[in-house]
């Protein structure tokens, strides 16, 4: 007997005009593709399985920003001098156990999420965080993305050094969440250093704990423990890569 699973898509919908963090360019541009229906029509080759039809194709260049939409952070997005860009990143870092902890009721803008607010979420879930979990923070400021896309971009929500302190404790491996910056607003990025910067806390390069930005979707997830799905595509000597990013619930 095949076990039946639900699959609760985590992904923003890549689109121009989508937003984004300031940091990261402009969003994607679509470009008209090398082919195109019309092209392939005047060539005249019938469909073979229905003679009334012509055979033909389309596609489209798209010209995007490493980060952009739900995306995946590698080292040296966040340190000059680590050798890991997106595509040695571990497939594992998007792949494996997770839960995810609910703080929206801390939303509101430019907020910082602390250990304590943590702490509340994780006795509200039914999962306890155990090492080389996926942690998923839902914080709610995806929420606003339809209703007022600038403002999500501009004071959005994010961890406090704090925070990041006590999910590093954890042994955690990924951490994401559903804003544009994993790092509290007018902070030094402090989370950014700890995570993909192990060295400035006296840890080894493989310590780093992968960053997964803009989320959505995290409160559709109906058990506290489930499988998480977010892997990078291998651009060579990228900083990032957006992710198709899902969750696989029993």
């Amino acid at each position: 007997m095949i076990n039946m699973v639900k699959i609760v898509d985590l992904t923003m919908e890549i689109r121009e005009g989508m937003p984004q963090h300031l940091a990261h360019g402009r969003s994607p541009l679509y470009l008209s593709g090398t082919r195109q229906h019309q092209m392939w029509k005047e060539c005249k080759k019938p469909n073979p399985y229905d003679p009334s039809e012509m055979v033909s194709f389309q596609n489209e260049q798209i010209v995007i920003c490493g980060h952009m939409g739900t995306h995946m952070d590698a080292c040296f997005h966040a340190d000059p001098l680590s050798k890991q860009t997106i595509e040695q990143v571990p497939i594992d870092r998007g792949y494996g156990t997770a839960v995810w902890l609910d703080v929206s009721f801390r939303r509101a803008p430019r907020v910082a999420i602390t250990p304590e607010d943590l702490e509340v979420a994780q006795k509200q879930s039914d999962a306890t965080i155990q090492p080389d979990d996926i942690v998923l923070v839902y914080t709610g400021w995806s929420t606003i993305l339809e209703e007022d896309p600038a403002k999500y971009s501009s004071d959005f929500m994010g961890l406090s050094r704090e925070a990041g302190e006590w999910l590093r404790a954890k042994k955690v491996k990924t951490v994401g969440l559903d804003t544009c910056n994993i790092d509290a607003f007018a902070t030094p990025s402090p989370v950014h250093m700890n995570f993909l910067r192990p060295r400035s806390l006296g840890l080894r390069n493989a310590d780093y704990i992968a960053i997964i930005e803009n989320l959505v979707n995290i409160n559709k997830i109906t058990t506290s423990r489930f499988h998480f799905v977010g892997v990078p595509l291998p651009f060579l000597g990228s900083t990032g890569s957006p992710i198709r990013a899902f969750a696989v619930l029993d």
